[in-house]
């Protein structure tokens, strides 16, 4: 089995989360209690979107094997929430 780089986390709000070539290999979600989102951005190019309905608790998600590729940097815009996001230097 081959070893990654080492794994960094941060919390934001809306921002960004890493300023370079990255992946991303998890992250969690903490709901305010209204519905909401995030949406995960490589550059100004939405990857992906998750979702949270109301008065739910924390979401919470492992991407297996290498994560998701973000060849520009990794930014966030969340709605309702903040996120914590786990991911490597690529």
């Amino acid at each position: 089995m081959a070893f990654d780089s080492d794994v960094s986390v941060k919390s934001s709000g809306t921002g960004e989360i890493h300023g370079a070539r990255a992946r991303v290999k998890g992250f969690v979600i903490s709901p305010d209690g209204a519905s909401g989102s995030v949406a995960f951005k490589d550059g100004a190019t939405t990857k992906f979107t998750v979702n949270v309905v109301a008065n739910t608790s924390d979401v919470a998600m492992n991407i297996p094997e290498q994560g998701v590729l973000f060849k520009t940097n990794v930014n966030v815009t969340c709605t309702n929430t903040t996120v914590t996001v786990f991911y490597t230097g690529a």
